[in-house]
């Protein structure tokens, strides 16, 4: 991603991360991670229609820092709470993009 070269897989796992992410942290778990996660959302939108545009996959500096940031709150959100409250995050998360609740970001 930093260099050009990532994938569209790649790009899934990162934005269910960032989601996961925004869902635990609307929820009270680490709520200091959600402007990262607005900004992850941002820089994960520019590169999927940066993509579209040039067919190569990556993000922005700024985007990386977004990231990492949201990497680093997942990881204590989810090392601070029980496996079952984790995985409800999961489901809720799962159920809130089925819903296409209006938080939901959908890129066409």
């Amino acid at each position: 991603m930093s260099k050009g070269n990532g994938t569209t897989v790649e790009w899934q796992e990162l934005a269910d991360l960032m989601n996961i992410c925004e869902v635990m942290g609307s929820n009270g778990i680490g709520a200091e991670a959600l402007p990262h996660c607005q900004q992850a959302q941002e820089a994960l939108t520019e590169a999927a229609r940066r993509f579209e545009k040039t067919g190569r996959m990556g993000l922005s500096g700024s985007g990386l820092n977004a990231i990492r940031e949201v990497y680093e709150y997942h990881d204590l959100q989810r090392s601070s709470v029980p496996r079952s409250v984790y995985e409800q995050m999961i489901v809720k998360t799962r159920n809130r993009i089925r819903s296409k609740s209006k938080e939901v970001v959908e890129i066409k």
